[in-house]
C-alpha cells in the first residue's frame, strides 16, 4: 500500500529574530533516527529545506497533539555565529486514528541573511543554544536523485519472520523497476536479518533503524484501543 500526501504551505508570519551574536552556537549533533526533546512530548526525526513556496525548514517529527502548543527553530548562521529564532507552525497529521501522538510537520521560516545547514528545536525562544541537540537540514544543496524509483514499506516489527513473502515482494519490486527498497526496521528474526543483509550487500535494500518503542508505548493496531499506548502501528 502506498500513501501519498500533498501538504500545502501556509504563509508564516513569525520572522526569525536574532537572539545571540558571536561566539560558539553549535550544540551536540544528533545522529539517532528518533531524538526526543527535553519535554518528552516532541520527537525529532529529520529537518529538510523546503523552498516550494517560501524559504523554510520543514522538520518531520512526532508530537503529542494536545500537550505541544509551541515550538521554535533555532538557526545558527556561520561563520558569524548569529543565532536566529523562528516560531514554528505545528501541523499534526490528521490520520493519527485517535492516538495522542502523531506524525507532525514543524515548519519554520529561515533567516534571509544566511542559508543555515543545521537547526535546533526548542519549546522556548530563550535558553542556551549549546545545550540543545543540533540537526542537519537535509536537501540544502540541490542534487540529482541517485535512483528513479524507490519503495518504502511499512515498519518491520514483531520479530518479523515471513522470509518467503519478503523475498517475493522485493523480487517483484525489482521486476517492476524499483531500484531501492527502504525498510524502517524495528525488529525481525535472525533468519530475516540474513535476508536483509543479502539485499543490503546487493544494493537493493536500505535499512533505517526505527527504535520507536524506546521512546513511546507503541501499538500493533492502527486504531486507538484506550489501552495506554501512544502511537499506532509502531509509528507507521
Amino acid at each position: 500500500m502506498v500513501t501519498l500526501s500533498y501538504l500545502k504551505l501556509q504563509r508564516l508570519s513569525h520572522l526569525p529574530k536574532i537572539i545571540q551574536e558571536g561566539g560558539r552556537c553549535e550544540g551536540k549533533i544528533a545522529n539517532s533516527t528518533i531524538t526526543p526533546l527535553e519535554d518528552n512530548r516532541t520527537f525529532i526525526i529529520s529537518p529538510y529545506f523546503d523552498d516550494r513556496e517560501s524559504k523554510v525548514t520543514r522538520v518531520i517529527g512526532i508530537v503529542h497533539h494536545e500537550d505541544v502548543k509551541q515550538l521554535y527553530c533555532w538557526f545558527c548562521c556561520q561563520p558569524d555565529g548569529q543565532v536566529y529564532v523562528s516560531k514554528a507552525r505545528i501541523d499534526v497529521h490528521s490520520d493519527r486514528f485517535g492516538f495522542p501522538y502523531g506524525a507532525t510537520d514543524i515548519v519554520c521560516l529561515e533567516p534571509q541573511t544566511c542559508d543555515p545547514t543545521h537547526v535546533s528545536i526548542h519549546q522556548s525562544p530563550h535558553g542556551n543554544v549549546e545545550q540543545l541537540p543540533v540537526f542537519e537540514i537535509k536537501n540544502r544543496k540541490a542534487e540529482g536523485f541517485s535512483v528513479d524509483f524507490t519503495v518504502c514499506i511499512s515498519t518491520m516489527f514483531g520479530n518479523y519472520n515471513n522470509v518467503l513473502q519478503f523475498i517475493q515482494s522485493v523480487e517483484m519490486y525489482k521486476i517492476l523497476g524499483a531500484q531501492k527498497v527502504v525498510i524502517y526496521k524495528n525488529n525481525c528474526s535472525h533468519l530475516m536479518e540474513k535476508v536483509l543483509q543479502f539485499y543490503v550487500e546487493e544494493g537493493t535494500v536500505e535499512i533505517i533503524p526505527w527504535p520507536i518503542n524506546s521512546h513511546l508505548r507503541v501499538s500493533s493496531e492502527w486504531h486507538f484501543m484506550q489501552d495506554g499506548t501512544h502511537i499506532g502501528y509502531y509509528g507507521q
